[in-house]
């Protein structure tokens, strides 16, 4: 009632009518034709649509334009403005009588649920207009030549001719509209520029990272690809940064010249280093075979496997071991990472089981580590290994490189090797079928002792 002031007499009186809920629109501008207000909003029936669905409502100055940017409205309910400001909107009818222009009647029609303002800036609006004649004041409306504006048109769209007169005039709206509808008070950083000789200006300065930066400089290839002749400069320089003790490298040279291929569970057992100083000198004396008969081997730089028949003995196994109840679930390797002038402990570790770690001397091999031969009578420690031919002491896998295989060219094959076809499959069902043998022993040992603690106890 604050907006009448004080002046109602005594005879006034406010009525109150039955509760309707309103929705203003705080129009940015004075509004002398309503239709074209809603038309600009987008119509009734769109202001109806995204009213009920929560959506902001759009202004726009030139319906008929396609390049006019929308205003975006600010939604906001009444009962959170209201919360905090205490303040109610009502929508008040107000009548004076004419005999009597004294006598004001009030009455309340409702109450505003929800208010639209408009008080984000206006996007730079675009008119695809042109001049017929630059002497003449007239413009020609190029919407109709730009998109079409029914079927048929579209339909032969392509068809029309754009040459001479009939050419369309250039009109090149902005790529897209500002994509903030406030101002905003940051500042704009400059184009950076990525160029090589910029980087290389930048990396040379102040304020670089100290933390070494991480290169994976290992090579990797496949059995069908080049092999390398000898390791990047980079990946030499770089493991002579990062173990500077000498004897690592002298273990790992030895070790190469002693044999070409090995796997990793090999050299971290002939060695004792820890995995993390292996894992960085490794790139310096050999690369890794991803796929072929030498899968999952490191093998020395410059030697090609493919091309030496004597590099059947290296040819790598792989053997899975999961209906075995006596190799426990889920085992890996685990090489806890110390300081290369400290003792190494690796340790084998399952859901199911737990082997005490084992204390290795730097340099020596380990004991009860996991073992990269396989011994006949002896349970491999993990679920899946990968073996190399030599390391199965098994009087088959002897055999076969012992024994000379007619070869079909001076290269191997690309999936077998230096051997037949089913050498591989034989040494594998050889492995299993002794681990088989050796399982069925530890049954039936178990079956007798527990006969004899029975017994004991019956007697006692």
């Amino acid at each position: 009632m604050s907006m009448f002031g004080s002046s109602l007499p005594k005879d006034g009186y406010v009525s109150v009518g039955e509760r309707n809920e309103y929705v203003v629109i705080s129009y940015p501008g004075i509004v002398r034709n309503t239709a074209k207000a809603i038309e600009m909003l987008g119509g009734q029936q769109n202001l109806n649509a995204a009213h009920f669905a929560g959506r902001p409502l759009e202004l726009r100055h030139n319906p008929d334009n396609p390049y006019c940017n929308a205003l975006a409205s600010e939604r906001k309910t009444m009962e959170k403005a209201s919360s905090s400001s205490g303040k109610i909107l009502a929508v008040v009818k107000v009548r004076r009588k004419k005999s009597d222009p004294n006598v004001v009647t009030a009455e309340v029609m409702g109450i505003v649920s929800t208010l639209y303002t408009f008080k984000s800036m206006c996007d730079f609006q675009f008119l695809p207009l042109t001049k017929k004649n630059p002497t003449d004041a007239h413009y020609e409306d190029l919407v109709p030549r730009l998109i079409p504006m029914d079927l048929p048109s579209a339909l032969s769209w392509w068809d029309k001719p754009d040459s001479g007169e009939l050419r369309t005039p250039l009109f090149l709206p902005p790529y897209q509209f500002s994509r903030y509808n406030t101002p905003s008070t940051k500042i704009l950083c400059r184009e950076m520029d990525f160029s090589v000789e910029k980087m290389k200006k930048k990396s040379g300065g102040h304020g670089q990272s100290l933390r070494m930066e991480r290169k994976a400089l290992s090579v990797t290839v496949h059995a069908d690809e080049e092999f390398p002749k000898a390791p990047t400069e980079e990946a030499i320089s770089d493991a002579n940064l990062r173990c500077k003790n000498e004897e690592p490298h002298r273990l790992l040279q030895e070790l190469f010249e002693e044999r070409p291929m090995w796997t990793r569970i090999a050299i971290l057992r002939r060695t004792g280093l820890e995995d993390s100083v292996l894992k960085s000198l490794l790139q310096k004396y050999a690369f890794y075979i991803l796929s072929g008969p030498w899968g999952r081997l490191w093998c020395r730089f410059g030697y090609d496997p493919r091309i030496d028949p004597k590099a059947k003995m290296y040819q790598s196994v792989m053997v899975t071991f999961r209906q075995h109840s006596k190799i426990p679930e889920r085992q890996r390797l685990k090489v806890v990472k110390m300081n290369t002038d400290r003792a190494l402990p690796v340790s084998v570790t399952s859901s199911g089981s737990w082997l005490p770690p084992m204390n290795i001397p730097f340099g020596q091999p380990s004991i009860e580590a996991i073992d990269y031969c396989y011994s006949p009578g002896e349970l491999p420690r993990v679920r899946q290994m990968w073996y190399c031919i030599c390391d199965v002491k098994l009087p088959l896998a002897e055999e076969i490189v012992r024994k000379e295989y007619f070869a079909q060219g001076d290269r191997a094959d690309d999936q077998y090797g230096w051997l037949p076809p089913d050498a591989i499959d034989q040494i594998r069902e050889a492995i299993k079928e002794d681990v088989k043998k050796v399982i069925q022993q530890l049954d039936e040992d178990e079956e007798i002792e527990g006969v004899d603690v029975a017994d004991e106890d019956w007697m006692s």
